[in-house]
């Protein structure tokens, strides 16, 4: 009888937890989060105008952390609350393929050739110098699309 007990509560409370909508990219979704073109400088004159802070929660599929805040923490309607009146907040997939509004495979084909030129494999092997350049030139070719 007791075990009934233990599992009819553990029923009813796990009823009452909000399930986060999972998005198809495998990330948890919350209602306040925005959909933008991931243009920074243009997300925090947006959330300026709107007289709230830019958060950017960066994520990753699968990660149980994010889990955990997504169908604990945030569902709380006092956060929740706070969030969206408050926040104007991105959502980066720390592993997606979204490259600040250029084709992915021309990004990764203009990478390579950096990492070619240096004589470097892992992204991480470029030197920070070199790096912050091909961002520049990456961003200037992005202007003028």
């Amino acid at each position: 009888m007791k075990r009934l007990l233990l599992a009819v509560a553990a029923v009813l409370v796990s009823g009452s937890l909000a399930v986060a909508e999972m998005g198809d990219d495998g990330l948890h979704k919350a209602p306040w989060m925005r959909d933008t073109f991931k243009d920074l400088s243009e997300d925090l004159a947006d959330a300026n105008a709107e007289g709230k802070r830019l958060m950017v929660i960066i994520e990753q599929r699968g990660c149980i952390y994010c889990k955990k805040m997504h169908e604990t923490v945030f569902p709380v309607p006092k956060v929740a609350d706070y969030i969206d009146e408050n926040f104007f907040v991105l959502q980066i997939n720390m592993f997606g393929d979204v490259v600040m509004g250029m084709n992915h495979e021309d990004f990764e084909h203009e990478f390579a050739i950096v990492k070619k030129k240096y004589g470097v494999v892992l992204d991480t092997e470029l030197p920070q110098r070199d790096l912050k350049r091909f961002a520049i030139g990456i961003r200037k070719h992005i202007k003028y699309m």
